[in-house]
């Protein structure tokens, strides 16, 4: 056999193996696609936990004696093993269709069948409620309908607070109180049983808390709502960092007004 025909036939065999691979990708390639379309295709979009309902829709429900949403528990943690002291977010399940408000309240805590209410892994909660199990008491964290998007317990010292964000605003007036809307910020003191929303200002959402390492603060990452369009968009509005001052339950700016005008002249070259 010549140079040329070894050549020629180890280019063949090269193109054979490319086009192999190339199928193979292209097969499972299309097998994903089918897969992803075929669950979007077939998913129920009432599937997805949408929060709990604005005030202006549970206001009609209550007109008409009539509810869409029943109380729920799906997880309980330890907050303080010394007191044992736990804590139990409520979520809600969706009632497939309305149901009488009138129904006994023994019935919330009765499922049915599956065609009565659907039920969901990732919640969005409502309420948080702190038990005390030396003394068998309870308290309710909130006396105001708020979604609850993100909460943390936070040790400072020997207190113990639960840094919670939340909403009581349907800012994107979408019929639902969830983490699309504007976040607000809320502080309870566990030993005092006391709950405490910090001023930010009104076109604030919180974005993010968190301990630094090697700090005793607890900082607070927000979101500016620029255009009160009520939904805040990461890629073209501003943020800003504040700290948490427990003692007088207010937050403390790390940047004045002032130097933020000073940089931002900076910035535009004046």
């Amino acid at each position: 056999m010549s140079k040329i025909e070894k050549i020629r036939n180890y280019n063949s065999i090269i193109l054979a193996l490319v086009g192999t691979i190339a199928v193979i990708f292209l097969i499972f390639a299309a097998f994903f696609l089918l897969e992803e379309m075929s669950r979007s295709f077939f998913r129920n979009d009432d599937y997805r936990n949408d929060g709990i309902l604005a005030t202006e829709e549970t206001d009609q429900l209550l007109k008409d004696s009539l509810r869409r949403q029943i109380i729920s528990f799906d997880r309980i943690q330890i907050v303080d093993s010394i007191t044992q002291t736990y804590l139990l977010p409520v979520t809600q399940a969706n009632l497939a269709d309305p149901e009488s408000s009138k129904v006994l309240a023994d019935r919330l805590n009765t499922f049915g069948s599956g065609s009565d209410y659907e039920y969901y892994d990732e919640n969005t909660y409502n309420n948080l409620i702190v038990y005390n199990s030396s003394t068998g008491k309870s308290q309710v964290v909130f006396n105001q309908r708020v979604s609850i998007g993100n909460y943390q317990v936070y040790n400072s010292g020997d207190q113990k607070y639960i840094i919670i964000s939340g909403c009581s605003k349907d800012s994107n007036n979408d019929k639902y109180l969830n983490d699309r809307d504007l976040q607000e910020l809320f502080i309870y003191d566990i030993q005092k049983a006391e709950i405490s929303k910090l001023g930010a200002k009104e076109n604030y959402t919180t974005l993010r808390t968190y301990q630094p390492a090697l700090s005793t603060d607890l900082i607070v990452h927000f979101g500016i709502d620029r255009n009160n369009d009520g939904v805040f968009k990461s890629r073209e509005e501003p943020m800003v960092f504040y700290q948490v001052n427990f003692q007088k339950m207010a937050l403390e700016e790390f940047v004045s007004d002032a130097k933020i005008s000073e940089l931002q002249g900076l910035l535009e070259g004046k």
